[in-house]
């Protein structure tokens, strides 16, 4: 199992995203990339933070935003998709 570089979540083949040829990327999740083309273009790092952040506060109700806030703004802007070195990888797949 390994986790989508542009929001996070841990994902196996069955949530693999597509490249523009059908074909599945393992680096990214179906929610995220579809068809060679991030799903959501425009969302923001600072937006995918509060969006996991909110995500793992439904999940976990006794988990304070503080703590949730911490993980998500520390691990999202390591992921390819918030690299610039990596972001040009994916616009010829």
């Amino acid at each position: 199992m390994g986790f989508c570089n542009s929001c996070g979540r841990p994902i196996v083949k069955e949530d693999y995203g597509t490249n523009k040829d059908g074909s599945l990327n393992d680096e990214f999740c179906c929610d995220c990339y579809q068809n060679g083309e991030y799903t959501e273009p425009d969302i923001t790092l600072e937006e995918m933070i509060v969006r996991k952040t909110k995500e793992m506060m439904a999940k976990n109700d006794r988990l304070p935003e503080t703590h949730a806030t911490a993980i998500t703004a520390t691990f999202i802007p390591g992921l390819k998709r918030w690299n610039p070195e990596f972001q040009d990888d994916y616009k010829t797949l």
